[in-house]
């Protein structure tokens, strides 16, 4: 200043140390001052500048007060997003503003971006007309340091037709899950009453096969009685008058004894059918006796030796049981005579307290295909049904070594000696 104020006649006077130090501190300072200008007026460029790139972004961007939330900044794209000019919501809280809810709470989220320094998530906030949209927020924290406050950067972009289009999705595989669920009930339930029929059905016809067997059963009795007591007596009597013809007609002897012969084989032959229809020893004596009785006369009409395996004192096992077991062992000697081929055959018959059992064992050509070979008679079919209808148990299975059927019966409790 001095040497600008320098009178004319001083003007070309060479200045002392002081007034050059003097005019050095001028210069600095003065450079300093435009230094700075220059610098102010560049950051308030960029500034504008930054400004005007954020206004131009289509996403609401939002700059905040991190100690409470108030808006510092309001984006253009923030105004068309929510519908609050800047003016009206510079300064304001803006989660009183946009009525912000999220799936945690604020507070929550705030610790959270005060911690790590940024959060991300989506907000239901409200519009100034008081609809309520769907937005995916990224928050930034800028850290306050010796120059600038600290600083919240919020960016905000509208996700309400995703979620709109989410939700109608979800809605729909719900609908289409629903429908899946009916369609999936109604056909099981139509499955079950199908099952139910079927098992109703099944259950008729065991009922009706029971029925047919007990039947045969009875019918097989009733012939038998009707050919020992009736046509057997008439034999019988036919045998009396011929022998009582060939005392009194010696002339006619040999046709006499000839026709007695026959008579006699005709009543014998009837007892041995009603015996093989219904063996009086079964009912009398038990299973062991009717047992033991069949083999003997099946070997010596079939000529198979069949081994016979009883316990010694084998307990009475029930009318029902051992009738049940008796047709089986007819059965499966029959089948063995006529289809294996086996000459040896195995009887074993057994019992404890709580079932009794029958099987037969022969070393015939067997199949690999069970049972298809046993069909005579009430056959498989018929021996299932008479076992099943005790609640029993009939295994068969055929090797190339033979064919062995199991039958397992339960028997009915005993009733105790204070009963």
């Amino acid at each position: 200043m001095w040497f600008l104020f320098l009178s004319p006649n001083k003007l070309f006077t060479a200045p002392g140390r002081g007034d050059v130090f003097g005019l050095l501190g001028f210069l600095l300072v003065s450079g300093l001052i435009v230094a700075l200008g220059e610098a102010n007026r560049r950051g308030q460029f960029a500034r504008l500048h930054q400004l005007h790139v954020l206004d131009a972004a289509n996403d609401a961007i939002i700059e905040l007060d991190p100690a409470n939330d108030t808006i510092r900044y309001w984006s253009q794209g923030a105004e068309k997003l929510y519908g609050w000019k800047t003016s009206e919501a510079i300064g304001k809280d803006i989660n009183v503003l946009l009525k912000t809810a999220c799936s945690q709470p604020l507070d929550q989220s705030k610790a959270a971006l005060m911690r790590q320094g940024n959060w991300e998530g989506e907000l239901i906030q409200t519009r100034r007309d008081g609809t309520e949209i769907f937005v995916a927020s990224r928050s930034t924290l800028q850290q306050e340091t010796k120059w600038e406050s600290a600083i919240r950067l919020e960016i905000n972009r509208d996700v309400t037709e995703r979620k709109r289009s989410e939700r109608e999705l979800r809605q729909a595989e719900e609908q289409r899950r629903a429908a899946r669920e009916l369609a999936y009930s109604e056909l099981e339930k139509q499955v079950r009453e199908r099952t139910a029929e079927l098992e109703q059905s099944n259950q008729q016809l065991r009922q009706l096969s029971a029925q047919l067997i007990r039947s045969q059963d009875e019918e097989r009795r009733r012939v038998a009685r009707e050919l020992h007591d009736s046509a057997g007596q008439y034999l019988a009597a036919v045998t009396l008058a011929l022998d009582a013809a060939k005392i009194e007609q010696q002339s006619a002897t040999g046709k006499l004894e000839e026709a007695a012969t026959m008579a006699k084989g005709c009543a014998s032959e009837i007892r041995t059918i009603s015996h093989l229809l219904h063996p009086p020893l079964l009912e009398e004596l038990g299973l062991a006796s009717a047992a033991q009785w069949y083999v003997q006369g099946f070997a010596t009409r079939s000529g198979i030796q069949v081994r016979l395996e009883i316990p010694e004192h084998l307990d009475r096992l029930g009318n029902e049981v051992e009738l049940v077991l008796f047709r089986i062992l007819q059965e499966c000697l029959t089948n063995i005579h006529r289809h294996s081929g086996s000459k040896t055959a195995t009887l074993r018959i057994g019992s404890d307290s709580q079932q009794a059992w029958l099987e037969v064992q022969d070393q015939g050509k067997g199949s690999g295909d069970a049972p298809s070979e046993f069909q005579p008679g009430i056959g498989i079919t018929g021996m299932r049904e008479r076992v099943k209808d005790l609640s029993g148990v009939l295994e068969i299975s055929s090797e190339g070594t033979g064919t062995r059927v199991r039958a397992v019966l339960p028997l009915a409790p005993k009733a105790s000696a204070s009963s």
